[in-house]
């Protein structure tokens, strides 16, 4: 029972990673570009907020779920935790604060850009907010470069 509860708290960990970044690179590169171009700002608008519900959620699940793995990693090892896995956890815990903290620069900025702008308009983003997505993009793959150190 207890491996099936590990088990199952490592997977939901890894799926709630796979939604979050999966969605900021799918919304960052793919979906909001081509839906800027034929989407009325206030659609935008609608459909950000709906995504931005999502990603609060899994930022969530990401640190309940980051802290209990610790935890069990650390019970599977009679609470003595290497430096070398504590070095990286720290380090992959600061590029996730990274990462959620570029995108909610991303966020705010995008949100309040489409509030500003006419309903009826098309949206042309300024070159400052895209660029905080990307740097969610790529703090999001020194996040799992970190996750991949931590395995082995």
């Amino acid at each position: 029972m207890r491996t099936f509860v590990e088990l199952l708290i490592r997977y939901i960990h890894l799926i709630a990673a796979i939604v979050w970044f999966g969605g900021v690179v799918f919304s960052t590169l793919i979906a909001m570009p081509i839906v800027r171009q034929n989407l009325p700002a206030q659609d935008l608008l609608e459909i950000h907020n709906r995504f931005r519900h999502w990603i609060r959620l899994m930022i969530n699940m990401l640190l309940l779920t980051g802290g209990i793995v610790i935890f069990i990693v650390a019970w599977n090892s009679n609470m003595e935790l290497k430096s070398e896995y504590m070095i990286y956890s720290g380090a992959k815990f600061a590029a996730f604060g990274l990462m959620a903290l570029f995108w909610g620069l991303y966020s705010s900025l995008y949100r309040r850009h489409l509030e500003a702008a006419q309903p009826d308009s098309k949206i042309d983003v300024p070159r400052h907010i895209n660029v905080f997505g990307y740097l969610t993009l790529f703090s999001g793959l020194i996040v799992f470069a970190l996750a991949l150190l931590l395995r082995n």
